[in-house]
């Protein structure tokens, strides 16, 4: 093992579940996808980084949605802007 690789391993064994569980998502984006780089992955750890994404994603639209109007409603949004687009089928 090099000297590099001893100095990263060093500086993993220091850090804690949620920043390695953030190292591994940089590396997987960093690396090329396989299956090799799947199989680093735990299924278990790999749920939990799903449930850790939808939590995100739902707290983000709790935050997005304190910008819209009381009124908002997406389907009529989205009629209007296809009508305003496409025009209708008449």
């Amino acid at each position: 093992m090099s000297e590099l690789q001893q100095k990263a391993i060093g500086m993993i064994n220091g850090l804690s579940d949620d920043n390695i569980s953030f190292l591994i998502e940089i590396i997987n984006r960093l690396m090329p996808q396989n299956e090799k780089a799947d199989a680093i992955i735990e299924p278990a750890e790999n749920e939990g980084r799903k449930m850790q994404a939808f939590k995100r994603l739902n707290a983000a639209r709790e935050e997005i949605s304190q910008y819209l109007p009381d009124d908002f409603d997406p389907e009529r949004e989205l009629e209007e802007a296809r009508m305003e687009k496409y025009g209708s089928i008449d």
